[in-house]
C-alpha cells in the first residue's frame, strides 16, 4: 500500500502490539545507543506490524512512540530519583513494594495500577529486569484498590441547562452557551472541544454535522445537533456565536475567546474548556461548583441519554467507550431513576425507564459510524455500516 493511504489513527490493539515489539526488540536501549536513526530503528518494525495487519510506516510509529516514551521515561526516572534518595541499589521485591508504598500517598489507586506497569517495562527495557514474577507486588495493588470510589464529577440536569440557557445574558455568557451545547450533544471531552475546527461542523440548515477528529482513542466520533428540544433553539444559540467570529483569523479552531459581545481572534485554551461546567454551577448558584470539572458535559451527556431510554451499545458508540464497565461509570445515579425502578418492581406505572441491556455486541460499536441525533434527551442514531 502507498505511503499516503497509510492510516494515521491509532486503536488500543495497534498501541498494545507496538509497546510489545518495543520491548522484544528492544527499541529504547537501541535510540539510547545512537548507532542508529530513529526512523532506521522503527522500519525494522514494519514487518511484524504488516504481518499482523497493523499497516503502519516507521514516521507514524516513531511519532506515536515519542508521547509514550516521554511518560515512560519520567516514571523511570522518579524511581531511580527515590533509589537515590534512600540509598538502594539492588531491586528486589521489596524494594518494589516500599517504593509504591510511598507513591500510593500522591496517587489514587487508580493510577498506581499504570504507573507500575510503565515502571515495569522500563525496568525490563532500561536493566533487563522483570518485576512482573513479584507476586506480593501485585496483590498489594489489588489490596489497596478494594474499598476505592473513584471521585467524579456531578452533572448538569435538563432542568440546569434549560435554566441557564433562559437566565444567563448572551452578552456575557454566550460562549459558554455554545460550547454547553457541543459538550451535552456530543458527550465531549474538553481537549476535543478544544481541538474542534470551523471546518468539523456542517450546517445544513436544519441541522449541525460534527466531526470529532483523533479522539483520545484515536477515531474520529460524529454527531449531530438540531434546533429542538429546548426552551431555546440550539442551532440559533450556534449560528450567533459562529456569526461573531472575525475576518481574516489566521487559524480555523472553531472556540475564540468571547467578552462583551465579541468575539477575538485568540482560540479558547484546554484549561478554560475544562472551567465552564463549575462556572455554569455557579451561575445557578448549585452547591459546591468546584465538584463541577471537565467530565461534567460527557457525564452529563451520558446521564440524559440513558435517562432517555438509551442502551448499552447506544452509549458505547455515542461517548466511543469500549469497555461497557467505562461507559457505565459515566451515568451518574439518580434517585429519580430508582424511583422508576422501584415502580416496576412492585407494579405501579410508570414511564419509560432507563434500560442497559448487557447484551453487548462488540460488532455494533466497532464497525458501525453513528451520526447521533440530540433532541429532549434522547439521540437517535443513524448509522452506515462499513463493508
Amino acid at each position: 500500500m502507498p505511503k499516503h493511504q497509510q492510516p494515521e489513527s491509532w486503536n488500543k490493539e495497534e498501541t498494545e502490539y507496538l509497546l510489545r515489539l518495543i520491548r522484544e526488540r528492544q527499541v529504547m536501549k537501541r535510540l539510547d545507543g545512537k548507532k542508529f536513526r530513529a526512523e532506521e530503528i522503527f522500519q525494522h518494525l514494519e514487518r511484524p506490524m504488516h504481518d499482523r495487519g497493523y499497516l503502519k510506516i516507521a514516521k507514524q510509529m516513531q511519532t506515536r512512540f515519542k508521547p509514550l516514551r516521554s511518560a515512560y521515561e519520567k516514571v523511570y526516572a522518579s524511581f531511580c530519583y527515590w533509589r537515590e534518595n534512600n540509598k538502594v541499589s539492588a531491586v528486589t521485591e521489596e524494594v518494589i513494594l516500599a517504593y509504591l508504598d510511598e507513591k500510593q500517598e500522591t496517587l489514587s489507586p487508580a493510577s498506581l495500577w499504570p504507573h507500575y506497569s510503565m515502571l515495569k517495562s522500563s525496568l525490563k527495557v532500561k536493566e533487563n529486569l522483570c518485576i512482573e514474577k513479584f507476586c506480593s507486588v501485585t496483590a498489594y495493588l489489588k489490596q489497596i484498590n478494594v474499598g476505592h470510589h473513584a471521585k467524579k464529577s456531578k452533572v448538569l440536569s435538563r432542568e440546569h441547562i434549560e435554566k441557564f440557557f433562559l437566565e444567563a445574558a448572551d452578552e456575557t455568557y454566550l460562549f459558554v452557551k455554545a460550547a454547553l451545547i457541543f459538550g451535552i450533544a456530543g458527550a465531549c471531552r474538553r481537549k476535543e472541544l478544544c481541538d474542534l475546527t470551523v471546518n468539523d461542523i456542517q450546517d445544513t440548515g436544519e441541522v449541525l454535522i460534527v466531526t470529532l477528529r483523533d479522539t483520545k482513542t484515536h477515531l474520529d466520533r460524529k454527531f449531530t445537533i438540531i434546533g429542538e428540544g429546548f426552551v431555546v433553539n440550539p442551532l440559533t444559540i450556534y449560528r450567533k456565536y459562529a456569526s461573531l467570529r472575525p475576518v481574516n483569523t489566521s487559524h480555523d479552531r472553531f472556540f475564540l475567546f468571547y467578552n462583551n459581545g465579541k468575539c477575538t481572534r485568540q482560540p479558547v485554551g484546554i484549561n478554560t474548556f475544562g472551567q465552564l461546567p463549575s462556572k455554569i454551577a455557579a451561575y445557578l448558584k448549585l452547591e459546591d461548583p468546584k465538584t463541577y470539572t471537565g467530565h461534567c458535559f460527557r457525564r452529563s451527556s451520558a446521564t440524559l441519554l440513558a435517562a432517555g431510554g438509551g442502551d448499552l451499545v447506544s452509549l458505547k458508540r455515542h461517548g466511543g467507550w469500549r469497555s461497557s464497565t467505562v461507559a457505565e461509570g459515566y451515568i451518574e445515579d439518580c434517585v429519580e431513576e430508582r424511583i422508576k425502578i422501584a415502580r416496576k418492581v412492585f407494579g405501579g406505572t410508570t414511564t419509560t425507564t432507563t434500560e442497559l441491556s448487557t447484551s453487548d455486541t462488540s460488532s455494533s460499536s466497532s464497525s458501525t459510524n453513528g451520526v447521533q441525533y440530540f433532541h429532549k434527551c434522547e439521540f437517535h442514531f443513524h448509522t452506515n455500516e462499513k463493508n
